[in-house]
């Protein structure tokens, strides 16, 4: 009886741990407004909730990895489209990359359910030409916040934000499409 009220008292203190770091409880879904929003899947809590425009996803101050990002656009097709992949632990990027434009969603990264556990370390965004000046920052495991470097690549606007080949997992981040 012990043993199973300790752990009912565990689970409930991970639940409130998880809904006040700003994860979205199983079923309920929050709908993203912002011109670019974005959502991270957290190590041991789960989806957190939708953020947009330059708002932070992830958590700070827990040493918990992201693992995976759905990037959801809001902004019309002709306005501007975004691609994206992950630099993952142990996987190195991935071979394609993922778009959305006109109130699509995608993700990248890997979320634990293929039996995955791969943390993301950095992830490149790929926005059409019609964006200006993006922006992004990501918090780096033992490194801090490093600002996303952008270059042209076939007429996209990449902007890569984290680091590769050190081993260090992102724990925050935050982009805009700088419209």
């Amino acid at each position: 009886m012990l043993k199973h009220a300790t752990r009912t008292l565990a689970a409930l203190s991970m639940t409130a741990a998880a809904l006040g770091a700003g994860a979205t409880p199983a079923g309920a879904q929050s709908s993203p407004t912002g011109s670019i929003c974005y959502q991270a899947h957290v190590q041991n809590i789960g989806w957190m909730d939708w953020k947009c425009d330059g708002e932070w996803a992830g958590t700070r101050g827990q040493a918990l990895n992201i693992e995976a990002v759905r990037i959801h656009v809001n902004a019309p097709s002709d306005v501007f489209k975004v691609c994206a992949k992950a630099h993952r632990s142990n996987y190195g990027w991935d071979d394609h990359y993922e778009c959305a434009s006109n109130n699509h969603e995608i993700q990248i990264g890997t979320t634990g359910t293929t039996g995955l556990y791969n943390p993301m370390e950095a992830m490149r965004v790929y926005f059409d030409t019609t964006t200006n000046s993006p922006d992004g920052n990501a918090y780096v495991r033992n490194v801090g916040w490093l600002p996303g470097p952008s270059f042209f690549v076939n007429n996209w606007l990449v902007m890569e934000i984290g680091t590769t080949g050190r081993g260090l997992p992102m724990e925050t981040f935050w982009i805009k499409a700088g419209k």
